[in-house]
């Protein structure tokens, strides 16, 4: 098995950025998604040239953080003090209007990281809203803007063998065959993968765990990171990165 540990939320503080920048230097993980419009960018865009075996994608992102973009109908998802809001987005009727606002603003994000020099591995989003089925054209209108064809799928890995996952096989199917889309053929978080059935692990050729260090929700997720799991599993795996896949 093709194995990718990505950690979530680059650019987004200096305990994340200092964080996952850590395991990367220890090989603990081979790949991580930049929040654009996060506070602490420019400190994590200086140091990834010091890691150039990591794959480094964008986290599209419309529930936090300022803006990039001052598209009107972006205030549909802005609270009091400006900042991008998950309640709002979760509340939020995404017509027409919203829909090409949302569209502007990942693709100043794209810009932004572009801009800087880096090569944008892939796609994912900042709690999962790129697999929302009402943005799937605004994501691949994205891609084709571009030119990027990995994206994280939905999640289709479960600790319940009879949770089928089949409105995110649907959405997946749907993300490789329109504008052709390279992806691994599981994901899941890390905590979910080591204790999800064997049987449902073994299926997949290539597979991506998401991460979060540096956050203190996620303290267990990032001890269990630092053990030797990869180990015990009871097959073999090969760490790569979003441009090895």
């Amino acid at each position: 098995m093709r194995l990718i540990i990505n950690a979530d939320d680059l650019g987004s503080n200096p305990q994340v950025n200092t964080a996952i920048f850590d395991f990367m230097a220890g090989r603990l993980v081979t790949s991580a998604t930049i929040m654009a419009n996060g506070p602490a960018l420019e400190e994590c865009l200086a140091q990834i040239p010091a890691y150039p075996s990591c794959s480094f994608g964008i986290h599209l992102n419309i529930t936090e953080f300022r803006p990039l973009a001052a598209h009107p109908a972006l205030k549909a998802l802005l609270d009091s003090r400006g900042n991008l809001s998950l309640a709002n987005y979760r509340r939020a009727r995404l017509g027409p209007a919203l829909r090409e606002a949302i569209f502007w603003e990942w693709s100043a994000q794209v810009r932004r990281l572009r801009s800087a020099g880096l090569e944008i591995s892939h796609l994912d989003s900042h709690q999962g809203v790129h697999t929302d089925p009402r943005l799937f054209l605004v994501l691949k209108r994205l891609q084709r803007a571009f030119g990027i064809r990995k994206v994280r799928i939905a999640p289709n890995i479960s600790l319940d063998p009879r949770i089928a996952y089949r409105q995110n096989r649907l959405w997946n199917l749907l993300l490789r065959y329109f504008y052709a889309t390279t992806t691994t053929s599981g994901f899941t978080d890390l905590a979910t993968f080591l204790e999800a059935p064997e049987q449902i692990r073994r299926q997949h050729r290539s597979l991506e765990l998401m991460v979060h260090p540096g956050h203190s929700e996620f303290a267990a997720e990032t001890l269990a990171l630092q053990t030797p799991w990869t180990e015990a599993l009871p097959f073999a795996v090969r760490l790569i990165s979003y441009r090895e896949l």
